[in-house]
């Protein structure tokens, strides 16, 4: 595994390791205020990008460019809904999420990345065949 492709997966397992801390955090809050159950569900999808992306990171092993390419679209699709939530909220979580997704996304964009995720070009298996009855 290339440098940038594992630095990537350690900036993603970090990132999904701060989302369950915050959902220890928010299921923690409700427990102690019930009366915000409304505005704590309504956090709930911005948690759920970086926890694929945590679930996508363990299924590098597999090399395939589906899962690089995933990984890219849910880490582009973290800062936008920070944004969203700006939009809502007025939070600055944004700043924070866009320019780790920006180098996540940098380091899955190299060419050491983009290799390592090729498929490798194996030939298919051919039984051996018999052969051909010699003509007499």
């Amino acid at each position: 595994m290339p440098l940038s492709v594992r630095v990537a997966r350690n900036l993603i397992w970090f990132q999904a390791t701060l989302t369950l801390l915050g959902i220890v955090l928010l299921i923690l809050g409700l427990v102690l205020d019930p009366s915000d159950l409304q505005e704590g569900l309504l956090y709930a999808p911005f948690y759920l990008p970086p926890l694929a992306a945590g679930w996508l990171a363990n299924q590098w092993r597999t090399r395939r460019p589906r899962v690089r390419h995933a990984t890219i679209a849910v880490q582009l699709a973290i800062p936008l809904l920070d944004f969203i939530h700006f939009l809502i909220e007025d939070t600055l979580s944004w700043v924070l999420t866009a320019p780790w997704s920006a180098l996540i996304v940098t380091l899955l964009l190299l060419p050491p990345a983009r290799a390592w995720f090729a498929p490798t070009l194996q030939t298919p298996y051919t039984p051996s065949q018999p052969a051909p009855p010699a003509a007499i």
